[in-house]
């Protein structure tokens, strides 16, 4: 086999398997299914992945992936911190309108993930390194004077995980208030401002004024 087809295989398979965890959860996939929507035969998810677990396990970390990097980008842009929070919220805001599906199947990983290794360890590795990413980004901006020493970068980080853990789990029986959410973290991020900074206020009052709180 090619490396280009092996390469063209394992996307196929991929993305077979993230349709089918958007419309059947993961208790409702089958090995057989998955390939056949790939068009691809069976002996083809061992051969690339090992399992159909693993298979999963992949689809999910490129389904949340897919959904992170535009957030990503808004934090990492040229703005103020203000502005790129701003964008960052309203990148979430648009995704959550038009994900429902992608957050379904995030939180019915989760819930399998107690009797399922493999997604155990994919969902593991998905928490860490966002852990690690938005760790890093606060202890940035307490450098830059624009959070307050006293916030503890990793369990901030921790926390907005498990608060976006909740919503998705929350698509799954309800409409969670997004909105509503994302507002109060921002104002708790800026609640958390460094008081001697010279920049923040004026880009906080923006960023407030923008959120329609002001």
């Amino acid at each position: 086999m090619t490396a280009d087809r092996a390469t063209s295989t394992r996307s196929r398979l991929i993305e077979a398997t993230i349709t089918s965890l958007r419309t059947k959860g993961v208790a409702g996939l089958t090995s057989r299914e998955i390939a056949g929507a790939a068009d691809v035969n069976l002996q083809a998810i061992t051969y690339h992945f090992g399992s159909k677990d693993s298979l999963v396990a992949a689809a999910l970390t490129e389904l949340v992936q897919g959904r992170l990097d535009p957030v990503r980008e808004a934090l990492e842009g040229d703005d103020d911190p203000a502005e790129r929070l701003f964008n960052a919220l309203s990148t979430i805001r648009s995704a959550f309108a038009v994900a429902r599906a992608d957050l379904e199947a995030y939180a019915d990983a989760v819930a399998a993930s107690s009797t399922n290794p493999e997604l155990a360890r994919s969902l593991g590795e998905i928490h860490e390194n966002l852990r690690a990413y938005l760790s890093d980004l606060i202890t940035q901006m307490q450098g830059d004077g624009y959070i307050q020493p006293w916030v503890e970068a990793d369990a901030m980080a921790t926390l907005l995980i498990a608060v976006g853990d909740g919503v998705a789990t929350q698509s799954h029986f309800g409409d969670p208030d997004v909105d509503g959410v994302l507002d109060q973290l921002a104002l708790l991020l800026l609640g958390a401002r460094e008081q001697r900074s010279r920049v923040w206020p004026a880009a906080a009052k923006m960023l407030l004024r923008r959120m329609g709180k002001h």
